[in-house]
């Protein structure tokens, strides 16, 4: 039998590409000796209606009726060519532009040099000891300039582009070398100025409740402070994705400890999220199931409980729910469960001491009203001074923004959440019985929280009777009419939202 061979071939354009980015496009630029970037100019105006129509007549892997290409063609131009903006635009310039990538690619493998494309943004680099001519070269006067070379200007003009010599870079490896926005010197990473301004974004966000961005001092979104720290973790996290070890949380231990400063701060700023500078009072339960269970029941039971859930609004929620992730596992120690609730509330203030600003929203813990959670009775009992609570009222103030609700209990009997559902709602799943139990147990016999939660209680919620949740939705209520009075007993006035930018400056 004759086996098929596959070639592995490397991508060359890392724009507008599911799994590319410019991550991917910088890294293939890493500890190189010369770095060159130029820009293709006014690229997406350049390709106009007859170049998209003649592209899909006459390319072979199209080859399209010249009708169905006129009308692609159509689709895609705006006043005779691809408009910025438009979701055609990218991929109508990819399609377009491959051929002139797999001939700029060409020119760079016979100089031994690295070719990639981010859009208009081309990219050659080289370990070798003099940069190619072909490709760039250094114009002597009395302020030296590198250009595009010859063949590298040829190649893009028979293609029907032309470049923007005023964005033309060389780098060399002495001094600091960007492509794509990012770091490539040795390891990859943000520019100094980019992570200084997020520090600084957050600095004013944790004192005063909202974040400028800079330059001009325009307010910016929590989100928009969120993405920069996402999008920086995504590139330093690249240094422990590199790091041999076969088990995740090693790889996360060397993370905090390889970027100690970056960890604290996106800490801090995930506790601030979640727990004090929200919009929505926060509900946090012991596991993701929970709040599978909490979400069903309020829309269930909507008419009832305005407070939670306006139906008519587009955004109808009016709490939000804290969701557990790989993030909130690796910078605020959170996965679920009733242990590190505890510990959070012993945490909390301690979490919440770099904020300066009033809290304006609460934070309600959902917990289980059983022998797991005597630990928390017992720590807000001494918090109170008064020993260990009985967990039958229908929620504790712990201090602060911070309140526990326990689920409720019937006639003194201890409870957990799944108890408020009616035994028929508990049906077997392929043969397989329920098991609540956070121990393991026999798959083949039994199921768990997770598959009851997604399996039953999510798709058949409009059917479901959630008649013991109003007790559980009711302290949820009784607690942000607490929080309110807390806050103008103490004559607090919520300060009017500020009008910010969604998008990252």
């Amino acid at each position: 039998m004759e086996m098929k061979r596959t070639t592995k071939v490397r991508v060359l354009s890392h724009g507008f590409k599911k799994g590319f980015s410019i991550i991917t496009n910088a890294n293939q630029h890493r500890n190189k000796r010369w770095v060159f970037n130029v820009d293709i100019r006014d690229f997406f105006p350049s390709i106009n209606f007859g170049r998209v129509y003649g592209f899909f007549v006459k390319d072979r892997n199209f080859q399209l009726d010249p009708k169905i290409a006129t009308i692609i063609a159509q689709i895609a131009c705006y006043q005779n060519r691809l408009p910025q903006g438009s979701p055609c635009s990218p991929v109508v310039s990819n399609l377009i532009t491959h051929i002139l990538d797999i001939k700029l690619n060409k020119l760079a493998n016979d100089l031994h040099c690295t070719y990639t494309r981010y859009a208009d943004d081309l990219t050659f680099s080289t370990n070798e000891k003099e940069f190619p001519e072909q490709i760039a070269r250094l114009v002597r006067g009395n302020d030296d300039k590198w250009v595009a070379g010859d063949g590298l200007l040829y190649l893009v003009y028979r293609a029907g582009f032309q470049l923007n010599h005023e964005k033309t870079r060389m780098q060399r490896r002495d001094s600091r070398q960007d492509t794509t926005g990012l770091i490539v010197n040795q390891k990859l990473n943000v520019r100094h100025e980019y992570y200084k301004q997020v520090r600084a974004m957050c600095h004013h966000l944790f004192n005063h409740g909202f974040a400028f961005s800079d330059p001009g001092k325009v307010p910016v979104s929590n989100h928009t402070v969120e993405g920069m720290l996402s999008f920086i973790y995504q590139i330093r996290r690249i240094r422990s994705q590199n790091l041999v070890v076969e088990k995740e949380p090693e790889r996360n231990s060397f993370f905090q400890t390889d970027q100690a400063g970056f960890t604290e701060l996106y800490r801090r700023f995930l506790n601030y999220r979640s727990f004090y500078g929200m919009i929505k009072p926060t509900i946090i339960c012991e596991g993701k199931t929970d709040n599978i269970y909490l979400l069903a029941a309020i829309r269930k039971l909507a008419p009832k409980f305005p407070k939670l859930i306006d139906p008519a609004q587009k955004l109808p929620l009016k709490v939000q729910f804290f969701n557990y992730s790989h993030r909130s596992a690796l910078f605020q120690g959170l996965s679920g469960g009733g242990d590190e609730m505890y510990k959070l509330i012993k945490d909390f203030r301690e979490r919440m001491k770099f904020f300066k600003h009033v809290p304006t929203q609460p934070v309600i813990m959902i917990i289980d009203n059983d022998a797991a959670s005597t630990g928390i009775f017992t720590y807000v009992g001494t918090v109170h001074g008064t020993g260990p609570v009985s967990g039958l009222d229908p929620f504790y103030h712990v201090f602060e923004n911070l309140y526990i609700v326990p689920v409720p209990t019937t006639a003194g009997v201890k409870a957990v959440i799944e108890d408020l559902f009616d035994p028929v709602v508990k049906k077997p799943i392929s043969g397989r019985t329920f098991n609540s139990s956070n121990k393991s147990f026999d798959q083949t016999k039994f199921y768990g929280k997770n598959e009851f939660a997604t399996k039953i209680v999510a798709p058949e919620r409009a059917t479901i009777d959630f008649t013991k949740f109003e007790p559980l939705l009711q302290a949820i209520c009784d607690v942000m009419d607490h929080f309110a009075a807390t806050l103008a007993a103490k004559s607090i006035v919520l300060p009017a939202p500020v009008v910010v930018a969604e998008a990252a400056p």
